[in-house]
């Protein structure tokens, strides 16, 4: 489900398995919010970046998953360009790009949905870079 929009995760972790059976997965996804989620108790994350980013997305998702805060908090640090770009231009467009500059392309998104221009594309590419 979608991260909560207030950013209160342990406050709707809280809410949720007060109302669910024991057992219940909850997970999130919104890929900047993996540390935050997983930190809080989250049972899982669906994250898009890990498709094309699965060692350092795993090694994100263990820290937090292991509660090891720093470590997580620092790994986060390392993608907040990329986690800027999926907020600014969605991660779907994003994740084209990605695609593309790590040799899986060319691609591009269907039509209507239009590609990233020249200097976004470089943006995306600084971002994977600090990776």
């Amino acid at each position: 489900m979608p991260l909560p929009a207030d950013g209160n995760i342990p406050a709707e972790l809280a809410r949720l398995r007060a109302r669910v059976p024991d057992g219940f997965t909850i997970g999130y996804s919104g890929d900047w919010g993996v540390a935050d989620a997983l930190l809080a108790g989250a049972d899982a994350f669906y994250s898009v970046a890990a498709g094309l980013l699965p060692a350092p997305m795993l090694k994100l998702a263990r820290a937090a998953q292991a509660g090891d805060t720093a470590e997580a908090r620092r790994l986060d640090d390392g993608f907040q360009p990329l986690w800027k770009l999926f907020k600014e231009f969605g991660s779907f467009r994003v994740m084209h790009v990605m695609a593309d500059l790590l040799g899986f392309g060319p691609l591009e998104p269907p039509r209507p949905i239009l590609p990233l221009d020249a200097a976004a594309r470089q943006r995306v590419a600084l971002a994977l870079r600090g990776l």
